[in-house]
C-alpha cells in the first residue's frame, strides 16, 4: 500500500514537445493564434411577412384586413421661398421599401433622387421636402405597397400649398 501514495521520482516531460510554463507564469488561456473562435448557435430572425423580406421594425407595423391602400390626407406646407414640405397620410401602414423616388411624381416629374423620405412610427405617414415655388402641386403616387401586400392603384391628387407659419398671405 505504501507504493500507492508515493510521489514519482522525476516529473514527466510534456508529450507534445512544448515547454512547460516558467515558474510563476500562468498557463496561456484560450486558443492559440490562427485558431478560429468557437461557433455559437444564433437564433434565426422571425419570418418576414411581406414580399420584400422586410422584418417588422420601429413600431406598429402589422398587416391590416384586406383593404385597398388609399391616401387619407395630403398636406403641403411652404417652409421657405422655394421649399415645400409634403406629408402623405395613408389608411394603413406602408412598406417603406416600396417608397421610391420614381413612384412619386410632382407635376408629372419624378421626385429628385436626392430627396429623403421620413416615416412616422406607425408607418402610415411619409414626409419629404423638395424645391418648388408653385402655389399648387399635382401629386402622383403609384406602386406603393402596404404591409399586407396590397399595391396602391395609381393616384393623382391636386394640392394647394399652405403658407408658412407667420407668413402673411396678403401682399
Amino acid at each position: 500500500m505504501a507504493g500507492l501514495f508515493a510521489a514519482p521520482s522525476a516529473p514527466a516531460a510534456p508529450a507534445t514537445g512544448a515547454s512547460a510554463p516558467a515558474a510563476g507564469n500562468p498557463p496561456p488561456h484560450g486558443p492559440g493564434p490562427g485558431t478560429p473562435p468557437p461557433q455559437h448557435p444564433r437564433p434565426l430572425p422571425p419570418s418576414p411577412k411581406d414580399p420584400d423580406n422586410m422584418l417588422y421594425y420601429r413600431g406598429n407595423r402589422t398587416a391590416q384586413e384586406d383593404l385597398p391602400l388609399t391616401v387619407n390626407q395630403v398636406k403641403v406646407s411652404r417652409v421657405g421661398v422655394d421649399q415645400v414640405d409634403v406629408e402623405i397620410v395613408f389608411n394603413q401602414s406602408i412598406n417603406p421599401r416600396s417608397v421610391k423616388t420614381h413612384r412619386i411624381t410632382i407635376d408629372g416629374n419624378e421626385v429628385p433622387q436626392n430627396v429623403s423620405f421620413w416615416f412616422n412610427k406607425k408607418g402610415d405617414t411619409v414626409k419629404f421636402m423638395l424645391a418648388s415655388e408653385k402655389d399648387s402641386l399635382e401629386l402622383g403616387i403609384k406602386g406603393i405597397r402596404a404591409f399586407n401586400g396590397t399595391v396602391m392603384s395609381p393616384t393623382l391628387i391636386t394640392v394647394q400649398v399652405e403658407a408658412a407659419a407667420g407668413e402673411n398671405s396678403a401682399e
